[in-house]
């Protein structure tokens, strides 16, 4: 489950848009957390903990393209080559009751030692993540151009 942080908004905010492991094409594996993690970002899995349970690992090989810019301002990302990149979507689960300030999902981020879904990659996959899962802010121009990973977020490239 992700975790609430308060106040602090500067949180990447995804979606699996059109992942195969939603359909049971691939696998989805729980991940525990080494250090905090956005909704959208990219981790490996690492180490066997328990059934269905691994440690977080870098990614060390990834390739996708920007597609478009999607109507809620978020980035469609289509997946080129996955290598061992797993997309990291913990559903944040808001009460209705909450003040519009709690619903906004870019309070959200999943903590240090979490367990979160991570779901395998396949190319051709489309994932969703806002700005703030990009290491520097995409623009207009990024449409179409090649995305890899450092430190779980998107490096936008050629």
């Amino acid at each position: 489950m992700a975790t609430l942080i308060g106040y602090n908004n500067g949180h990447a905010i995804a979606y699996p848009s059109k992942l195969l492991a939603q359909n049971g094409g691939k696998h989805i594996y729980n991940v525990r957390l080494g250090s905090d993690c956005d909704n959208g970002n990219l981790v490996a899995r690492g180490a066997w903990i328990d059934l269905d349970s691994y440690v977080e690992a870098a990614v060390t090989d990834f390739e996708g393209v920007i597609r478009a810019k999607a109507p809620n301002g978020n980035y469609y990302v289509e997946v080129v080559d996955p290598g061992d990149a797993l997309f990291v979507y913990n559903q944040p689960f808001i009460e209705e009751e909450w003040t519009n300030t709690f619903k906004d999902e870019s309070r959200w981020f999943n903590a240090q030692g979490d367990y979160v879904r991570a779901y395998e990659l396949a190319v051709g996959d489309i994932f969703e993540v806002s700005a703030a899962g990009f290491s520097t802010t995409p623009t207009a121009a990024s449409i179409g151009k090649s995305v890899s990973v450092a430190n779980k977020k998107l490096v936008i490239g050629n």
